[in-house]
């Protein structure tokens, strides 16, 4: 079994996670004035979940949940964290069409529900159940919305 340490360094890389994706909507948004409202909607979303994903540290504390270290490598986490951190900077620097944004979104979201991201948690009760089912859903939801207007700018390109 995992040290409480170690769970609580995982769940804090993948609430550090969404984070920078919350970073990377907010860049767009800033960058993309005809879809500003969209990608700050999944910027919002995306600041949520890090907030619940961050609160599993209590749960893991009070014995209410396990987190699976060895599910996601820190090491693939890190690097994830990096590829993002420079889809940022590149898109403060203004060098991003809409395509391209929608193009990275559409992969990440797909990496998060292929990935099975919040399977790294073995719950026990309800509750915590169906705050992960919460955030599988929310992330699927962004996964579509963000499949769609993808689909719409290809077809306009």
């Amino acid at each position: 079994m995992p040290s409480e340490a170690e769970q609580i360094e995982t769940i804090g890389l993948m609430a550090a996670h969404e984070s920078v994706i919350a970073d990377l909507y907010r860049a767009y948004a800033d960058q993309l004035a005809e879809c500003r409202d969209f990608f700050l909607g999944l910027a919002a979303d995306e600041v949520g979940h890090a907030r619940m994903i961050a609160g599993f540290a209590d749960d893991v504390k009070a014995g209410k949940v396990q987190v699976d270290p060895g599910r996601f490598s820190s090491e693939s986490v890190l690097s994830s964290l990096d590829f993002v951190r420079a889809r940022v900077a590149e898109a403060k620097r203004g060098r991003i069409s809409l395509l391209a944004a929608l193009s990275t979104s559409k992969d990440l979201e797909d990496a998060l529900i292929e990935r099975r991201y919040f399977e790294m948690l073995e719950e026990d009760g309800p509750e915590l159940t169906q705050l992960l089912s919460t955030l599988a859903e929310e992330t699927e939801t962004h996964r579509r919305k963000v499949a769609e207007a993808w689909e719409r700018e290809q077809g306009e390109s």
